[in-house]
């Protein structure tokens, strides 16, 4: 079997490629524990002044949780400990010590746009698409996409993503500056590299605290609305609704919500 997750070094950047194409490069538990182990070394390395996130295989960038795994959890202790592992990670990301990108080629949805949402830039392929559809199934963003996304977009853009479940091209998506830059497709991660060349024109010092400074002025992160967004998941994931989008995602066929 491959690697779920594949680290490169190119000059001060790491490379870290989500790397289940098959499975649209969802994130299962093998891959988000390779995430928890590879950051904190990664954070350590002195030399290292960019990391990049991108998705293998062109096609998707990633797809969120990987549903044919957690479709079987049947504990509320186990979502909040499989979800808040992977939210620990995309916390890793969003604290990491110098710059993040993402280099996002193909569909960032649900998860995938939480991850987007956790990197300090991100560029996208002219055919990227990125939506939060998780209300159609019957539950909510669970990685605190929510509070990124309205820190990074605002109230207004983030309820429209969120409540309506409709994917951006990757055009919408840099005018709701939910990504910085779109390029030709095939090109996302040259610009990134091409970004993260500039920063390594920065004193290694200076740019740490770059980045630790910009994170403390940009500090609307609120504990009280990361528990009561945690809550809200665990709860939506026993609900009729996303037991029914479950089966229909399985069946393929649309879900029948009853009426709140």
């Amino acid at each position: 079997m491959p690697d779920v997750l594949l680290v490169e070094r190119k000059d001060g950047a790491a490379i870290l490629t989500l790397n289940r194409p098959a499975a649209g490069n969802s994130v299962n538990a093998e891959l988000s524990a390779a995430l928890d182990e590879a950051l904190p070394r990664l954070a350590s390395d002195k030399s290292l002044r960019v990391l990049i996130v991108q998705g293998a295989g062109g096609r998707f960038f990633c797809t969120g949780g990987d549903i044919k795994e957690y479709r079987g959890l049947t504990d509320p202790q186990d979502v909040e400990r499989i979800f808040g592992r992977t939210r620990r990670v995309l916390d890793l990301i969003e604290d990491f010590p110098v710059p993040t990108i993402a280099a996002v080629e193909g569909h960032a949805l649900g998860g995938g746009a939480e991850i987007v949402l956790a990197c300090d830039l991100a560029l996208a392929g002219d055919t990227a698409r990125f939506g939060l559809p998780q209300v159609r199934l019957g539950i909510v963003p669970g990685w605190n996409g929510i509070e990124r996304l309205v820190r990074r977009c605002g109230r207004p853009a983030a309820l429209r993503m969120v409540a309506g479940g409709e994917p951006v091209d990757a055009e919408g998506a840099r005018r709701l500056g939910l990504i910085q830059e779109v390029v030709p497709a095939g090109q996302a991660l040259d610009a990134a590299l091409a970004l993260a060349a500039s920063f390594s024109k920065a004193a290694p010092l200076a740019l740490r605290q770059a980045k630790r400074l910009v994170a403390a002025a940009d500090a609307a992160r609120s504990d009280a609305s990361r528990a009561q967004a945690a809550a809200a998941f665990v709860e939506l994931w026993f609900s009729a609704d996303h037991r029914e989008a479950e089966a229909a995602f399985a069946e393929k066929r649309p879900p029948v919500f009853a009426r709140a």
